[in-house]
C-alpha cells in the first residue's frame, strides 16, 4: 500500500446528480427500491476519475484492477454505517473485488489506513521470506494497531498476493545487483529500472521498501515522485 496521487475533481455527473442519487440509494436502503447502491452509469463515471488515483491499481493491495481482478468502487467509510458518505468523493477509492469483499461493511472506528489523505509506507514491513506485509517493528502501539487492522481488514496477507510480492522482490534485488556491478550492466540495469519504476506497475511498495533497506533510497524516493505526479 502506498500513497495515491493527488485526487482528482469530482466528476461534473456526480456535482450535477449526488442529490438524487442520494435520495435513490435511501429508496434501496429503504426497501422501497430494487437495485445495487449506484446506478451502473454513475458507477462507470466515479470510476474513471478514481482509478487516476492509483494509475489504475488497487488502492489497498496494489493489484491491476479489470487484470488480476475484478475493479470496485470502495467506501472508506462503509455506505451501511454513514448513508451520507456513500457520494461522499473524498470518500470513494478505487479497489479490487478481493479487497472490498473482504473489508465489506466493517466499522472501522478510522483504524482502517487512507492513502489519498496519509502516507500508508511508514506503516508497514515486508518478511524477507514470504511477502507478507507486516506492521513495521519501530511503530508505536496505536500505529501498530492501525496497520494490523489495516493488514486484516482488507486480508492483505493472502497467499497470491504474497507470491506476487516475492516476484516483484526479486526483481528489486536483481536491479541492486545490476547496479553493483557498474557499467558492465549499466545498459540492462536502465531497461530494469525503466520497466520497475513504471507507474502502472504492481506492488511499489515492495520495490520501495527494498530499494531503500538496501542502501538506495534516492532511488525509493525518485519512484514516489513519478508515481504521484
Amino acid at each position: 500500500m502506498v500513497k495515491t496521487r493527488r485526487r482528482p475533481p469530482p466528476p461534473a455527473s456526480l456535482v450535477k446528480n449526488r442529490e438524487k442519487w442520494e435520495a435513490r440509494l435511501q429508496r434501496v436502503l429503504a426497501g422501497s427500491c430494487t437495485g445495487d447502491w449506484a446506478t451502473r452509469a454513475c458507477k462507470s463515471d466515479l470510476d474513471a476519475e478514481l482509478r487516476k488515483l492509483t494509475h489504475g491499481k488497487c488502492v489497498y493491495c496494489e493489484s491491476m484492477l479489470g487484470v488480476t481482478t475484478h475493479r470496485e468502487i470502495e467506501h472508506h467509510v462503509a455506505k451501511t454505517v454513514n448513508p451520507l458518505k456513500a457520494f461522499e468523493w473524498t470518500n470513494l477509492l478505487p479497489a479490487c473485488r478481493l479487497c472490498n469483499l473482504k473489508k465489506l461493511d466493517q466499522d472501522h472506528g478510522g483504524d482502517l489506513l487512507k492513502p489519498d489523505d496519509e502516507d500508508p509506507e511508514p506503516y508497514f514491513w515486508l518478511h524477507p521470506d514470504t511477502g507478507k506485509l507486516e506492521p513495521h517493528p519501530g511503530l508505536s502501539a496505536s500505529e501498530q494497531r492501525r496497520a494490523q487492522r489495516t493488514i486484516d481488514l482488507c486480508d492483505l496477507q493472502r497467499g497470491p498476493l504474497n507470491a506476487q510480492r516475492q516476484e516483484m522482490k526479486e526483481n528489486a534485488d536483481l536491479l541492486l545487483q545490476l547496479l553493483a556491478e557498474g557499467k558492465r550492466s549499466l545498459q540492462t540495469m536502465q531497461k530494469a529500472w525503466k520497466a520497475l519504476s513504471d507507474p502502472k506497475r504492481q506492488y511499489k511498495f515492495v520495490l520501495r521498501h527494498v530499494l531503500t533497506t538496501k542502501g538506495q533510497p534516492a532511488l525509493a524516493a525518485e519512484d514516489r515522485h513519478v508515481f504521484e505526479q
